[in-house]
């Protein structure tokens, strides 16, 4: 008699039991809650048609399931173990108080749970509740999810009245049942896994970090994600209540511009911009002609070692707003940002954000940033107008921007000060999307990429991510257009880099503690350039013989404020000469870099 094999079928029928019985003697109960932990989410993701239902979709939606499958199984242990009615019931009452509050947001409002839904509660007085109710309580999307909650709560107490049991007698019943069971609930709790290190989650970045992980997955049920929306409100609150207070000093402190004449300052900050896809660095593929032209002539100076401080926008746009310098380990949040200071010193400051957040659906990383940005005191103390819609394509941004300013133009008569902040969408993924399907923006297509090592699925994403780069390249072209016959410096900067199969199959960004050097090479390596205007270099020939010396030097996006402030002529406490890269003081200092200490741009 083989001993060994006596054993493990015996510790597997144990496993099996421990598995399988809950479900047995609950099944009722095990149902309905995998069910009414998921059913939202589910409704969410899935697309309005069913012919538009992907594999990916599919993917999603056994993700969704096993997460609440396990969920649903640990709460059908606890209810077996205590054996308690009053507990069962507390539970039921708490799943269908979160699913009818997901229903009714994704009803009218076509979104979950989510810190931005919480923040405006937070934030809603009892009189704005009030005319809440008054508009949404009986609306279309309102009774809809009542209906659906009812049916729900209706299924769940025939199902309790029945004491449903699943008597599995024979052998292979057990096993099947094991089978299924196995994978679902061990998928269901390496989730769950991540769920639980939200609770040890204490910044903005753990936060980002963890979604840049598993915790996107993770997050696609209802208990993590009200979990996730607290926890996350919470610790954003703490940060962007510390920047704003800053920003409120900063708005009382002494700042003045010394420059006599009309100015214009503008920074257009790109996203997912690699630079090793622009011909402006050196790309076969000619990417930039617009940019390069303007280089040739002379008005466009190119900075070669530009990095920025992290590859997620959130906080490289914190710290590329901020005068802070991580060089110095100084958080963003210690220092106040600069449009605060352009405004107090009579500076006209016009933010135009192209990924401004503008519903209440939306990503942590648009919540991080919308929720200080665009908090009231915030916009109140730093900008002078900024956009209320975003729009499909880049361009369409600064044509806005045009008419807009074009009617203001007519107006002035004084000399003009003004500080122009473009967000524009860049190259975001997915890079197809970020720019009209017209023959004359799909310039470059999969043939053009001459790699051998990719497939044609992938040489496409190539050559898509070129086109996204060639139309950034005419909406820059386009801004140079609106400011060439005005006194006007321009920086373009990106937020960070991107992987786009430049030396492994992978198209993105990647959030392993220790990267490569190719991965810190392509992900933290940006472009920078400053354009200046004929009228800006006939005044300012000083300055523009300090971009021309500069261009050597190595720079990092968060000292960005103190160049600005520079140009700008401003005069405050909060500019430091030692992080103007335009000044005989400049010194880096040690290198930021989110996960490398020893980064070197090629």
């Amino acid at each position: 008699m083989d001993i060994g094999k006596t054993k493990t079928t015996s510790w597997l029928r144990k496993l099996a039991g421990i598995l399988v019985n809950p479900v047995c003697h609950e099944p009722s109960f095990f149902v309905m809650m995998a069910l009414l932990l998921s059913f939202s989410h589910i409704l969410y993701l899935l697309p309005g048609s069913v012919s538009q239902v992907t594999a990916l979709h599919l993917r999603n939606v056994a993700i969704i399931l096993s997460a609440s499958v396990f969920m649903a199984w640990v709460l059908t242990l606890l209810v077996g173990w205590l054996k308690s009615g009053a507990v069962k019931a507390v539970l039921y009452v708490l799943a269908f108080l979160l699913i009818a509050t997901d229903l009714f947001l994704l009803f009218n409002f076509d979104t979950v749970l989510s810190p931005w839904i919480l923040l405006l509660v937070k934030e809603t007085n009892p009189r704005e509740s009030t005319e809440f109710l008054g508009n949404y309580l009986l609306s279309a999307g309102s009774v809809k999810c009542y209906a659906v909650v009812a049916a729900l709560g209706v299924a769940a107490c025939v199902m309790e009245r029945k004491n449903l049991r699943l008597p599995l007698r024979k052998r292979w019943q057990k096993v099947l049942a094991f089978i299924i069971l196995m994978p679902v609930l061990f998928l269901g709790g390496y989730l769950s896994f991540w769920s639980a290190k939200l609770l040890i989650l204490r910044s903005q970045y753990d936060f980002e970090e963890w979604m840049g992980q598993q915790g996107g997955y993770a997050v696609r049920n209802t208990p993590t994600n009200l979990l996730y929306s607290l926890h996350y409100l919470s610790v954003s609150g703490h940060d962007n209540e510390r920047a704003i207070a800053v920003c409120r000093e900063a708005s009382r402190q002494p700042a003045s511009c010394s420059e006599r004449d009309t100015l214009n300052v503008v920074l257009v900050i790109g996203e997912s911009y690699n630079k090793y896809h622009s011909s402006l660095y050196g790309y076969p593929l000619n990417t930039t002609p617009l940019m390069g032209a303007e280089r040739d002539s002379g008005r466009l100076f190119v900075f070669h070692d530009a990095v920025a401080p992290y590859n997620m926008t959130t906080f490289s746009l914190k710290n590329i707003l901020s005068t802070n310098s991580l060089a110095d380990g100084e958080p963003w949040s210690e220092k106040p940002a600069f449009p605060v200071i352009f405004k107090r010193a009579g500076f006209f400051v016009s933010m135009w954000d192209n990924q401004r957040p503008v519903e209440a659906d939306m990503p942590v990383n648009d919540f991080a940033l919308g929720s200080y940005m665009y908090a009231d005191e915030m916009t109140a103390m730093s900008y002078s107008e900024y956009n209320t819609r975003t729009y499909d394509y880049d361009l369409s941004l600064v044509e806005a921007f045009r008419r807009q300013t074009s009617a203001r133009q007519e107006r002035q008569r004084a000399p003009w000060h003004a500080l122009y902040v473009f967000h524009l969408m860049g190259q975001h993924s997915d890079a197809a999307r970020r720019f009209p399907a017209t023959e004359d923006n799909q310039v470059f297509h999969a043939s053009d990429i001459r790699r051998d090592d990719l497939n044609e699925a992938q040489r496409q994403a190539v050559a898509d991510y070129d086109n996204a780069t060639l139309y950034n390249d005419k909406v820059l072209g386009a801004l140079f257009n609106l400011f060439r016959n005005t006194p006007t410096v321009m920086l373009y900067l990106s937020d960070h880099g991107e992987e786009v199969y430049d030396y492994r199959p992978f198209l993105g960004r990647s959030h392993e503690r220790q990267k490569s050097r190719e991965a810190l090479r392509y992900q933290y390596g940006i472009p920078f350039v400053v354009w200046c205007s004929d009228r800006f270099m006939a005044t300012h020939p000083q300055q523009v013989e300090a971009l021309q010396r500069a261009v050597s030097r190595r720079a990092t996006a968060d000292d960005i404020a103190h160049l600005l402030l520079s140009l700008a002529s401003i005069n405050t406490p909060y500019y430091r000469n030692d992080r103007d890269i335009l000044s005989d003081e400049y010194a880096l200092g040690k290198r930021v870099v989110q996960g490398t200490a020893d980064y070197d741009a090629q």
